[in-house]
């Protein structure tokens, strides 16, 4: 996970929190089922950095946006031309949060 904090430039590691009806939501470094989640907010919109020890599919992917993100947003997995694209960890992915009005 050091490796993910150290190219998370521009990232904002303050605390922010934030509640809706079904749950509450905050920013920062947690531990679940085995698994490391880095949630930030990068250009005012919600990242997630789900770090495991083995390749994770879609309802792990599924519980983690629910459990970490409030509804309200709308997540991806991003996959951006072979030249950006940026492989820190074989088991590292990353949900962000869309503009809806895009």
């Amino acid at each position: 996970m050091q490796a993910a904090l150290a190219a998370c430039e521009g990232c904002d590691f303050s605390l922010h929190e934030e509640q809706d009806e079904y749950g509450h939501y905050a920013t920062g470094l947690f531990h679940y089922q085995g698994k490391d989640i880095l949630i930030t907010i990068d250009e005012g919109m919600w990242h997630v950095s789900i770090n495991s020890d083995h390749p994770i599919g879609y309802y792990e992917l599924k519980e983690v946006r629910y459990l970490f993100c409030p509804d309200r947003c709308h997540m991806a997995q991003i996959f951006p031309p072979r030249s950006e694209f940026i492989n820190l960890s074989e088991n590292c992915f990353h949900l962000y949060e869309l503009n809806p009005d895009i």
